[in-house]
């Protein structure tokens, strides 16, 4: 019998949505809040996913588990400015965002999950798991929030604050940033880059397949 030293692995895809609050007037189906997707693209998985693995993993810290997500934004001066997007090895870690504190208009929001992932099943691996119970992809839900970023950029409308990465974070003492472990990121073309508006929020959702 063939045994095989290592399956891969891990992948990821993220969705990134423009969430808005519904008004006095509620639809039938009682829904406080609707969102209009914007693009879905894969990521990136750092290497320090091992680092999370095997922290949650091998040692029980369930303090390692992905709990956070980074919003990254940029004032432009004017709404039809791009964001240059930065090259980004699979080595970089949490020093690319303290970095951002010397530039002028870049900076990224720090925000806590906005609930537990949900559970499901990667297509092709329908056979060995069971719907609503078992499966092998958690898909994780942020958005953004606050009018202010990690580094003190304002955060809004008014200032042209778009959004062009993301990354999907450990927070082992969510108090302490030092402590953070990226897990995976991404970046997004022009055509997907988005600005903040004053009437909504830009959610993110992150699914992270284990194959």
């Amino acid at each position: 019998m063939h045994v095989n030293e290592s399956i891969l692995g891990v992948r990821g895809r993220v969705g990134l949505w423009r969430v808005r609050q519904r008004g006095k007037h509620r639809r039938r189906d009682g829904l406080e809040r609707w969102v209009e997707p914007i693009t879905c693209k894969p990521n990136q998985i750092q290497y320090h996913w091992g680092f999370i693995a095997a922290q949650t993993i091998g040692k029980g810290l369930a303090k390692y588990r992905l709990s956070a997500m980074y919003i990254e934004f940029e004032n432009v001066a004017s709404p039809g400015d791009p964001v240059t997007v930065p090259a980004f090895g699979r080595d970089e870690g949490t020093e690319y965002y303290d970095a951002l504190q010397s530039s002028g208009t870049l900076d990224f929001l720090r925000v806590p999950l906005l609930q537990e992932p949900m559970l499901g099943i990667v297509s092709g691996f329908e056979d060995y798991f069971t719907a609503g119970e078992t499966g092998n992809r958690a898909t994780f839900f942020a958005q953004s929030q606050g009018v202010v970023g990690v580094h003190g950029k304002t955060f809004s409308d008014v200032a042209n604050s778009k959004v062009y990465g993301v990354a999907l974070v450990a927070t082992p003492v969510f108090a302490d940033r030092t402590q953070d472990v990226v897990f995976a990121r991404t970046y997004f073309s022009l055509g997907e880059q988005t600005l903040k508006e004053a009437s909504s929020q830009i959610g993110i959702s992150w699914d992270i397949d284990f194959l």
